[in-house]
């Protein structure tokens, strides 16, 4: 089945909105997009997403609610819960587009059950614990391992610009394309510029924003931008360009303690640290697995 895919004012139609919000919930992240030109397209299914997101759920008894979101812009996270509802054996998980930062808001809000992250704190030089810690006060939650993934730079296949740094994107006659904020990237990508003494003003294409590392290799791939952050997943699938390693990042995923008694999320749990999971996430490739489903 082919998937469709809608313009701003189709979206804007659909949600009963103006599409001035369309735009800003696409700016932070609230909304996964693809950038086709200068124009935005969002697939029905995203669009699907929000719908249940903005649907109220139970804090602490996410059965009653029939339904468990879970925050995350990886596709293992389909792999995951598609699995999970199959060990449970009804539809109860259901995966939403948010990025790290907004996913971890969206769940102190209540817009969301589970959410994952893959922020880096520079002043520690940790992965997610951090803002775990300060985007969910006074939450008792658990915090497991999903993954390592290695994180770099895009560039165009030969790297003609010779690109070899962060601080080659001030350079003037590089351009970049940007992720959006509150994705685990985006925080990356100004968390290194500071760390370099670089001001966003002094870089060409750090407003123009897209909603995946897809994306933001098809930029690269399509000559819209010389260079872009992002994770060697997507890079695999984009042979039209060169990836240029930088780290490897830290990919876990947070419940509410409450919430890991109930037998749907015990399922999933399941699911997580099975061989089979570990197996399937190995042959997909550009995943590290070692301690994957560990508590941290």
């Amino acid at each position: 089945m082919t998937e469709r895919y809608l313009t701003a004012q189709e979206v804007a139609d659909r949600l009963k909105i103006k599409k001035s919000t369309v735009y800003d919930m696409i700016k932070k992240g609230t909304l996964r997009a693809t950038k086709m030109g200068k124009q935005f397209r969002v697939s029905e299914e995203d669009v699907y997403a929000v719908l249940r997101a903005a649907q109220p759920t139970a804090h602490t008894a996410p059965a009653q609610a029939g339904r468990f979101i879970v925050c995350g812009q990886d596709a293992l996270l389909d792999l995951l819960c598609d699995s999970a509802n199959t060990a449970y054996g009804e539809p109860f998980f259901f995966r939403s587009h948010m990025g790290s930062y907004n996913g971890l808001h969206a769940m102190y809000q209540g817009q969301a059950d589970a959410a994952t992250a893959h922020l880096w704190d520079m002043e520690t030089d940790t992965y997610n614990l951090p803002f775990i810690s300060k985007l969910l006060p006074g939450e008792r939650v658990q915090v497991y391992h999903l993954v390592g993934r290695t994180v770099g730079l895009y560039v165009a296949a030969g790297n003609p610009k010779g690109i070899h740094r962060i601080e080659d994107f001030a350079r003037p006659d590089v351009t970049m394309v940007n992720r959006e904020k509150g994705s685990g990237i985006r925080v990356l990508t100004d968390s290194l510029l500071l760390r370099a003494g670089l001001s966003p003003r002094m870089l060409r294409g750090y407003e123009d924003v897209v909603g995946s590392h897809l994306a933001a290799a098809a930029a690269v791939a399509g000559g819209q931008a010389d260079c872009a952050v992002g994770n060697q997943k997507a890079a695999l699938q984009t042979p039209t360009i060169d990836f240029i390693p930088l780290r490897v990042e830290q990919y876990d995923i947070v419940f509410r303690q409450d919430d890991l008694s109930h037998p749907a999320v015990q399922a999933l749990l399941g699911v997580m640290q099975s061989e089979a999971f570990r197996a399937a996430l190995d042959a997909l490739g550009g995943y590290d697995t070692t301690g994957l489903g560990q508590k941290l």
